[in-house]
């Protein structure tokens, strides 16, 4: 697949998620929250299918859908994720000095909606189409320049950049480029899909869980924001920064490990070289793809400067 189709696909999702967006607004107000997230979905699904069919590479090698082939593979995977996370952490301190938790915001449309029916959304059917998209085709589109660094790093940024605001932009961004080298490392995109959806079904459990003290929680949590100064919130994210890089450290032995045990030695020492041999499909850079960063980029610097005024 082109690097240049890669930008059509992501610049069609732009379109996709933005027009939806509107025309729910105008005529669909009351649309529920599990509607719109399948929506979404498929708003990413669709350029993204549409294009890989396009393409002349299978889609088992596009997608890096393969078996792993040692089962302690996705306990160190997990091991990888709980790594990764006082970054995240780090990253929503940051962000929350100048906007709110979007993640937050969502969780309170949950009430009353089936529990496992939110889980097979959120926390299973959105973490499998956004791993096929991201670190399947858009990856898997980019790394043929053979900058595979820069191709991880890109696909995470355009990750987070779907997400359309500061906010969740921050920490997905991180968790698009570990993911990105973990499917590098391990050779299967399994590998993201199992941590991606562990990360969506404990939010998910941690807020039926929680149960009818959740909405007391909020509540306490909602009196005292505006006593919790700004550079509280960043004293918090450079304690989290500090620890996350040690944790960070820790990540890319573990990723080693995983390509020991896949049979894929030499493919972390390729991640970080400048270029490796690879077919010429064009520069990770396109008009469309241009575009389409510039739309999203646009919509959350408008929603974080109306946030602040």
């Amino acid at each position: 697949m082109t690097t240049k189709r890669v930008g059509w696909a992501f610049m069609w999702m732009v379109i996709a998620f933005l027009g939806t967006s509107i025309i729910s607004s105008l005529f669909f107000r009351n649309m529920d929250i599990m509607t719109a997230a399948l929506l979404s979905e498929l708003c990413l699904l669709v350029p993204a299918c549409y294009y890989l069919l396009k393409g002349r590479v299978g889609l088992k090698r596009q997608l890096h859908f393969s078996c792993v082939s040692r089962p302690s593979t996705i306990m160190l995977s997990l091991v990888y994720l709980i790594c990764c996370y006082p970054l995240v952490i780090s990253m929503n301190a940051f962000t929350m000095a100048i906007t709110s938790n979007e993640a937050q915001s969502i969780t309170d449309e949950f009430a009353g909606i089936p529990p496992f029916l939110v889980w097979l959304i959120v926390g299973f059917i959105g973490p499998v189409a956004e791993e096929i998209v991201f670190r399947g085709m858009i990856l898997g589109g980019l790394r043929s320049t053979g900058r595979i660094l820069s191709a991880i790093v890109l696909s995470g940024f355009l990750f987070g950049l779907m997400h359309l605001n500061l906010n969740q932009f921050s920490y997905t961004v991180i968790m698009g480029i570990f993911w990105g080298l973990l499917v590098e490392a391990s050779g299967s995109i399994l590998t993201s899909m199992i941590c991606h959806i562990s990360m969506n079904s404990l939010s998910v459990i941690m807020v039926f869980a929680i149960g009818d003290s959740l909405e007391e929680l909020t509540g306490i949590l909602g009196e005292s924001e505006e006593a919790v100064s700004s550079m509280e919130f960043v004293g918090v994210g450079l304690m989290f920064l500090i620890i996350g890089i040690g944790f960070a450290a820790l990540a890319m032995l573990i990723l080693k490990v995983i390509a020991l045990n896949e049979g894929r030695t030499g493919c972390v020492e390729n991640i970080f070289r400048r270029k490796i041999r690879a077919e010429k499909y064009g520069h990770l850079f396109s008009v469309p793809l241009i575009i389409g960063i510039l739309m999203t980029a646009a919509v959350i610097i408008r929603d974080t400067v109306l946030g602040l005024i």
